[in-house]
């Protein structure tokens, strides 16, 4: 057993120094773990080919862990040919093993984003929709990749894509409370033709939120389905404003795009009232529903009206651009709708889906939405800081969730001349108006602002730019 002293834990004297670096680490190992310690022992060149590991007894007792969790971890090694168990002998690094983890380690976390600090004369992005990937866990990102890597060849790509649908019906029940079985999910190679999939199959008009996703109105467009737009307030999509004949209607609940406001909980009711008595089917983007400030976050559509909500997700948003796999919870009514397209290219790559589900499936994902939370919430919170000293009279939406909110400076003189003030300075916004279906449909006083990549230490100096 581990003793402690002053809450350290003391490793047995006999066990080498490298395990016993490991075991003050404090973290309880799995056997996956233990596999992943010697890896990356060996691709920093703390472990070497010809090392001696420890008995499976008194590693186990190091480390705190069954035993068994040890035998399976060298038993593991030795399948990858990393290690040599010889009777007698006990149990060495094989030859060749250092490149072996320099190979399986080679795959880089996605590069973080360039923060918003021009220092190379190139312009800084403080538009939405970018996650700072810098905060992503490289061990946990690589173990997962690992994972999906070494898996056995398979003829079709579906047996990846039912492990991500079984680890997001799980996680979306636990996180956001959607009800879906694995079957209802469906996965595709990014939003827009999961947005295109849906419109397609369900072939009546589609009403959108104006200002709403420029994006979502292109894909919308090519279905050749008449699109109507529907203003916005400051509790969100105004429902009454919807036509009273079957639609499909795409809105952004959680944190509306691009205003912010989150749609208000009798606004959810009236919209889901409606969707069922004009039999429409409602897509609820959820894009970056993971991340909530101050308040609770409201229940998902989805929740409240399974039958009549397709509900769509991404991990682009919370986690890495790099991964172009969404999903949609599909009503009963919707289970023809085809997963888009097999294998690479055509559709969801097979080694990213089961690495997105390993990623999910092993607490990763969860870890660092927590993680990231804590870095933009601090980041929000500078904003915020700032803002009210630089702008006190300026109107701001959508700072309780999501990663982005809006400043209405009131005039389309201010908002011209702060993106003139920032654009000098090589920052690079975008404006609400510029987000409205129909050119005039919005005012154009209003910019957004992205803090995802926004260091605690640029908050006053940037929003700084936007005082006239």
């Amino acid at each position: 057993m581990i003793h402690y002293s002053g809450g350290v834990p003391r490793p047995p004297a006999h066990l080498p120094d490298f395990w016993a670096a490991a075991a003050h680490e404090g973290t309880t190992l799995s056997s996956a773990g233990i596999v992943d310690v010697v890896l990356d022992g060996l691709d920093r060149g703390a472990l070497h080919p010809g090392d001696r590991l420890p008995s499976t007894r008194a590693l186990a007792a190091g480390l705190g862990v069954a035993r068994n969790t040890v035998v399976t971890a060298y038993d593991t090694l030795a399948a990858m040919g990393a290690t040599n168990p010889l009777p007698g002998s006990g149990t060495r690094i094989a030859e060749g093993t250092d490149r072996l983890a320099h190979a399986m380690l080679a795959a880089p976390a996605p590069a973080p984003g360039r923060a918003a600090a021009p220092s190379d004369g190139g312009i800084v992005s403080l538009e939405p929709g970018v996650p700072d990937v810098g905060l992503i866990d490289e061990r946990r990102w690589r173990r997962s990749w690992r994972h999906a890597t070494a898996l056995p060849p398979a003829a079709t790509v579906v047996p990846h894509l039912t492990a991500l649908q079984e680890a997001l019906a799980a996680h979306l029940r636990r996180r956001r409370a959607v009800r879906a079985a694995p079957a209802d999910l469906r996965l595709f190679p990014g939003v827009n033709p999961a947005l295109s999939a849906i419109a397609t199959w369900f072939a009546a008009p589609i009403a959108v939120e104006t200002p709403g996703y420029r994006r979502a109105f292109d894909a919308f467009r090519a279905t050749g389905n008449e699109v109507i737009g529907v203003p916005v307030d400051a509790e969100g999509m105004l429902v009454g404003r919807l036509p009273r004949r079957r639609c499909l209607v795409y809105t952004t609940p959680a944190h509306q795009y691009p205003t912010g406001v989150r749609l208000s909980m009798a606004r959810r009711l009236d919209l889901v009232d409606w969707a069922r008595a004009t039999d429409s089917l409602l897509i609820e983007d959820d894009y970056d529903g993971e991340f909530s400030f101050d308040v609770a976050p409201l229940p998902a559509l989805q929740t409240l009206a399974p039958d009549h909500v397709a509900y769509l997700g991404t991990a682009s948003k919370a986690l890495s651009p790099q991964l172009r796999i969404a999903w949609a919870a599909l009503p009963a009514s919707a289970r023809d709708v085809p997963n888009a397209g097999h294998g690479s290219g055509a559709g969801v790559d097979g080694a990213a889906a089961s690495m997105l589900a390993h990623f999910l499936a092993t607490g990763a994902w969860d870890a660092h939405v927590a993680r990231a939370g804590r870095t933009y919430g601090a980041r929000r919170a500078a904003v915020r800081r700032a803002l009210a000293r630089h702008l006190p009279d300026a109107t701001v939406l959508g700072a309780d969730a999501g990663l982005h909110l809006t400043v209405d400076l009131g005039s389309v003189a201010a908002l011209r001349a702060a993106v003139a003030a920032l654009a000098r300075e090589r920052y690079r916004v975008a404006t609400v108006a510029a987000h409205a279906l129909t050119d005039g449909d919005v005012a154009d006083t209003a910019l957004l602002l992205s803090y995802a990549l926004l260091p605690e230490t640029r908050a006053d100096a940037v929003i700084g730019l936007l005082r006239q």
